[in-house]
């Protein structure tokens, strides 16, 4: 049903080491999430950010139990994101990228579609859409 690759793929192996790749600068944020797939087959786990872009949020779940049942790439995904202001940011996106680990949960890059701030997981604060970076900046901080 669910796949979990054991090895990561380099994109473009030409480029040297340490150049940096990515459209949008990330911040290194430590906070609390929940992901879910909503559907016929819905799937619920929690685990904690490593960082944050303007296009995307890397992962790293809390259980291995998660690993038998990590959603496969390219499907659908929602987190949510605890933030320090006791809000929430919530992204909508798609899974690019699962990594195994042998003693902990795994670890999911997810390509963000829409995000939006919530005072709650019920009611919205404020949705962006390849918005202004600068006031989403403003709210993590």
């Amino acid at each position: 049903m669910y796949a979990v690759p054991t090895k990561t793929i380099t994109l473009n192996p030409a480029l040297p080491p340490g150049i940096e790749r990515r459209g949008h600068p990330r911040l290194p944020l430590d906070l609390l999430c929940q992901l879910g797939i909503p559907g016929p087959k819905p799937w619920k786990a929690s685990g904690r950010t490593l960082n944050i872009s303007r296009s995307g949020v890397l992962v790293k779940l809390d259980s291995l139990l998660a690993a038998h049942a990590a959603p496969v790439l390219g499907a659908a995904l929602r987190v949510d994101i605890e933030l320090p202001t006791k809000r929430y940011l919530r992204c909508h996106g798609r899974v690019v990228r699962v990594q195994a680990s042998a003693d902990e949960g795994p670890t999911l890059a997810v390509a963000v579609k829409r995000m939006e701030f919530r005072q709650s997981l019920r009611k919205p604060a404020m949705a962006v859409r390849n918005g202004n970076w600068r006031q989403v900046k403003e709210m993590l901080m």
